[in-house]
Parts: C-alpha cells; structure tokens; sequence
C-alpha cells in the first residue's frame, strides 16, 4: 500500500499545460497539499494561477496558501525581469488571487520550516526548474534530506541529453544533485513517452461540465494551443504525481549522477556508472562521492497510468 505523505508542490505554471494537469490530478488523487511555491521566470502570476486552480476546486484546498519563489535563475542578473506568463489572464488580477506572499525569500522558509515541521511525513513535489530547492539547500543545507523524499521531473539518466528543467537553471539542479540523498527522479526518457491518449485530450479539452477547476483547465488549454499550435500533450508533470500515488506505476533504478555544467554537454544528468563502464574514465570523477545513488525512472507502465488519469479526467 503506497505511504501518504503531506505534500508540497514547488511548480511553473503557467508554460505548458501539464503543470495545471498535475496540480488538478493532485487535488483529484486527494493529496494532502500544505502549500504551493512558484518558480520560474514570472513566479507571482505563476501564484495567481495555482490560487485560482486551488480556490475553483474547492473541498479545502482554497485554504492552501501559494507563495511565489525565486523566479531569476542562479546565471542570471538579479537585476532581470519578466514578462507575464504565457497562460495569464487578466481575471487573474482579482484580489482573490493574490499569492500569500511575493517575497521569494518566504517560500524558502516555508519549504525549510515544512521540513522540519514533518520530517518523513513529508514529500516535496519539484515540477519546475529547481531555483527554489537550490535556494533551500544554500540557506540550510539539511532541511530537505529530513524530508521523506523529493520527486522531481527532470534529467536524463538513460538517453543522457539535457532536459528542459534542468537546462533553465543549470547551477541550480548542480546543487540539488550535489546536496541531497533521497531525490526521486522521473526522467524525460520516460515523460516522453506518455502523450495523452485522444480520449484524455477530448475530455479536458472539450469539458461540458460545471466543474470551474476543469473549466479553467479547459480554458488554459485553449490558451496553450494558441501559444503552441503544432504541440502534442505530453503528460511530463502528472507521472510524478501518480508516481507518488502509485511508486509501481515506474520502474525505477540507482546511480550515480553528476551534473555537467559548462562546455557542450552543459545540462547533461551525466550516469556516471553507465559511462564509465563504457569508457572507463574514472580519473574524471576522482573526489566523486559513488556512494550518492540517484533514484530515477527506466520506463512506465502506460496500462496503469492511462487508467488512472483517463479515470480521473473523463
């Protein structure tokens, strides 16, 4: 029987549409959400968004309080701003939206202090770009290993190239590689393998009902074909939460991992024991800790999975 934890998302929404397929599935799985943290880019709208999704659902989850995080990756001037999000709306500037807080700062400490507070009865769910838990591992380097685990979408431990959330904050995802011992990872070999059947795509797409989480869902889709027209619905986001429901749902295997940070391969989730078995290298990793296994997805079972979200999304 899978564990329950309480949960934390740390998310981007607002690009693609399977954040909000994620945060939705979420509620839908009755996770039991103690907060939500933005991250990337323009993270105080990000908030407005996940306020709304969290308040249309109701059955208390409109209690959950949202922080906006750090949005200026580690490489970038402190000095950048932002544009709005991709999918923001301007109903989304009613007060009723408004993130609990806009300071970056309080989102760490809430991570931080849900750490300590819970400890194992914790499962922090990092969707995004991981700016955020790289800001937590600087300001207390052991806060996230009380945690039970941190499930992560993100890197590529078979196919090794570099994934998206990974190539948004380079130094950051280092950090977090370098600092934590109980990271779960579903990789995008994995996430890319899972677009949505035509029967998921038309349901949420084309939702009658009176659902107003579903129908803002609907209508972010609507906001996320017009910004990707030729794009297929790849359901990267909503695997880790059905992971965390359901640990079986992918076959998962350990190694060890270093981040590549600069030159050609930068972004790389490089399986260090893969490559040096092929080319036997190990003068490159001297002072490497082999004993810090990653735990990452080798594949997934697509029956259970489909199941599972068609179930819940039709």
């Amino acid at each position: 029987m899978p564990e329950k934890y309480k949960v934390i998302i740390d998310m981007d929404i607002g690009d693609d549409i399977d954040d909000a397929i994620a945060l939705l599935a979420a509620m839908k799985q009755g996770f039991d959400i103690i907060g939500i943290t933005t991250v990337f880019r323009n993270t105080p709208e990000r908030a407005r968004m996940a306020k709304k999704m969290l308040k249309d659902f109701g059955n208390g989850y409109e209690n959950v309080p949202v922080y906006a995080g750090h949005g200026i990756p580690h490489d970038k001037p402190k000095s950048t701003v932002y544009g709005h999000t991709p999918h923001y709306s301007p109903l989304l500037d009613d007060p009723a939206y408004a993130p609990d807080s806009e300071d970056p700062d309080t989102a760490v400490d809430f991570i931080i202090n849900s750490c300590r507070k819970y400890g194992k009865e914790l499962a922090v769910i990092a969707i995004g770009p991981f700016t955020n838990i790289a800001r937590v591992i600087e300001k207390d380097p052991t806060a996230l290993n009380a945690a039970a685990k941190v499930v992560i979408m993100g890197g590529s431990y078979v196919g090794q190239y570099a994934s998206w959330n990974i190539m948004c904050d380079v130094p950051a995802a280092d950090i977090m590689f370098r600092n934590l011992y109980n990271i779960e990872c579903i990789s995008a070999d994995v996430t890319h393998k899972t677009v949505a059947e035509d029967a998921l795509y038309d349901s949420i797409v084309n939702y009658g009902g009176d659902s107003p989480a579903q129908i803002y869902l609907k209508e972010l889709c609507a906001l996320w074909k017009i910004d990707r027209p030729k794009a297929k619905l790849l359901l990267h986001d909503p695997i880790v939460v059905y992971y965390l429901a359901d640990p079986s749902i992918c076959a998962m295997k350990k190694a060890s991992v270093v981040m590549i940070t600069d030159g050609f391969a930068k972004g790389i989730t490089l399986n260090v024991e893969e490559y040096t078995k092929k080319w036997m290298n190990e003068e490159a990793y001297a002072g490497f800790d082999m004993s810090r296994k990653v735990l990452f997805s080798t594949d997934i079972n697509k029956d259970t999975f489909n199941s599972r979200i068609l179930k819940d999304f039709t």
